[in-house]
């Protein structure tokens, strides 16, 4: 999972108060039109941005990333920092080093949540799939020109739509991971599972579909899911990419699908194994929304 900086600060001590093209020279709108810090839909100029060469979506997720105040070691000059704190324990600073911790430490809120509250031991995936879920988009014009999967990925990291939390008290989350259980796993091309979950009109509906491939560059083993609304209409993972190669996605490891408003009523979810080079493949699947039963297996 790849992260990348938004551009979130606290606002009470402007260290960079000006637009990226007063301090970086960053020329061209809608970047430099950007202020440094201060909007939380407007992504870091510096980040990089997708996709990759083979279209995969890239970054997974994105996080805040510049002037985030965090401690400081009493040995570490102030000049490497974006600016010190009126505390000289703490001080502001950026990029990666800032971003990635505020999503481990959201992995690790996911992690007890499974722990904790279901009882369960989740994958690596179960944890990716969960997180990209419930990020939410940002809606500044550097995070959408052109394409908003080209700069943002999957989204920012949003913890209160990723896991149920007494602030959102009709959120549901149902889920399948597999890794632990071989029989559960794909195996072979062709093969497919398929579930089924009861909805109420609310909430949007969301899924998500993330497994951890085999090594190689570009997709490996391929796998897909498509959502079957109550009313018969279908809705492929990743549905609005744009370059598909196909009809359903066969570029990523992670396919979501969202429903906003969903329809009430009984929704079919299938993930089929479009190419597996080697099996077996595990899987796991995110479902979240006002859900008023279990994810349940379908026989066939």
């Amino acid at each position: 999972m790849r992260v990348v900086q938004t551009g979130v600060r606290h606002a009470h001590d402007l260290t960079h108060p000006g637009k990226w093209r007063d301090f970086d020279g960053f020329p061209d709108g809608p970047i430099a039109d950007e202020n440094v810090s201060g909007d939380p839909e407007a992504l870091a100029a510096f980040s990089s941005r997708g996709p990759c060469d083979d279209w995969r979506v890239k970054p997974d997720v994105i996080a805040p990333g510049t002037d985030i105040l965090s401690t400081r070691s009493k040995l570490a000059p102030a000049k490497n920092f974006w600016g010190v704190h009126a505390n000289q324990k703490y001080a502001y600073n950026g990029g990666t080093s800032m971003a990635t911790p505020l999503v481990s430490g959201c992995a690790a809120l996911v992690r007890e949540y499974y722990v904790s509250d279901r009882s369960t031991e989740p994958s690596a995936a179960l944890l990716k799939a969960t997180l990209i879920n419930g990020t939410r988009r940002l809606t500044a014009d550097d995070s959408i020109a052109q394409h908003a999967h080209y700069h943002q990925g999957f989204g920012a990291i949003h913890m209160p739509s990723s896991i149920p939390n007494p602030g959102n008290p009709d959120l549901v989350l149902e889920c399948a991971d597999t890794w632990q259980t071989p029989a559960r796993q794909l195996h072979r091309t062709g093969d497919r599972v398929r579930f089924s979950v009861e909805v109420a009109a609310g909430l949007p509906l969301r899924l998500c579909l993330a497994y951890t491939d085999l090594p190689g560059r570009s997709l490996q083993n391929d796998l897909s899911v498509i959502l079957e609304a109550p009313d018969g209409s279908r809705h492929a993972g990743n549905g609005g990419l744009l370059d598909l190669l196909l009809s359903t996605d066969s570029t990523n490891n992670v396919e979501i699908i969202r429903l906003d408003p969903p329809s009430a009523g009984r929704y079919l979810i299938q993930i089929f194994a479009r190419n597996l080079l080697k099996g077996p493949q595990d899987y796991a699947l995110v479902v979240t929304g006002q859900l008023t039963g279990p994810l349940q297996r379908v026989p066939g």
